[in-house]
């Protein structure tokens, strides 16, 4: 082959290998480069889930604060009337209504033996009240028993502050309002408000405040 035949033949080669070179280029360019979302875009709707999450998990919070708060007055109510029960013999054959009323009477009486007196004859009551109804009561305290109690609480009474002051229904009244002081905060506060008025009483009455 001639020299001028393989120059010919080397730059029809260059042409051919250019042409597919600018093939291949234009169809890759004349494809649309697949769309992708913008950060922004990914970054906003990542907020939103994570907003909607906490609004969520706030919201299931609240919910389990209320319902335990709602359960700690449903325990607490049951806790005092079951506490009211144990504490008066045959308290549970009585109304709530039956058993404030007890304890405001049995406050009222002024003397041990009014007051053991009373307990004896609430007992009777409960005993037939328990035989009409096919109850078992617990065994009942002998009137001794409730004697030494009545003796008991009778000290117990003479440590309250201005107890000299005090009508019987007036510590009854007190005791009942500390028996149901829910917290260590109210008891404080029931036990000042009831100091402030013994000391009102004793300079109305132009006597030293109580110790």
């Amino acid at each position: 082959m001639s020299t001028r035949n393989v120059k010919v033949n080397a730059i029809v080669a260059s042409f051919l290998m250019m042409g597919c070179a600018v093939g291949i280029a234009q169809g890759a360019g004349g494809r649309p480069p697949a769309s992708r979302p913008s950060q922004s875009r990914v970054t906003s709707g990542s907020r939103l889930q994570d907003r909607d999450r906490l609004s969520t998990h706030s919201m299931d919070r609240t919910q389990d604060r209320l319902h335990d708060r709602d359960q700690d007055r449903l325990y607490e109510r049951d806790r005092l009337q079951d506490r009211d029960q144990d504490r008066i013999y045959g308290g549970n054959l009585m109304s709530a209504t039956e058993r404030t009323q007890y304890e405001q009477r049995l406050h009222s009486l002024a003397t041990e033996q009014e007051r053991v007196q009373y307990r004896m004859q609430q007992q009777q009551e409960m005993q037939r009240r328990a035989e009409q109804r096919g109850v078992t009561l617990r065994p009942a305290p002998t009137e001794a028993r409730i004697r030494t109690e009545e003796q008991q609480r009778q000290r117990e009474r003479a440590q309250i502050y201005g107890y000299s002051m005090m009508t019987p229904a007036e510590v009854g009244h007190y005791e009942q309002q500390m028996r149901n002081a829910r917290t260590g905060q109210e008891r404080v506060r029931i036990s000042a408000e009831h100091r402030k008025l013994m000391q009102e009483r004793a300079r109305e009455r132009g006597e030293a405040p109580p110790r």
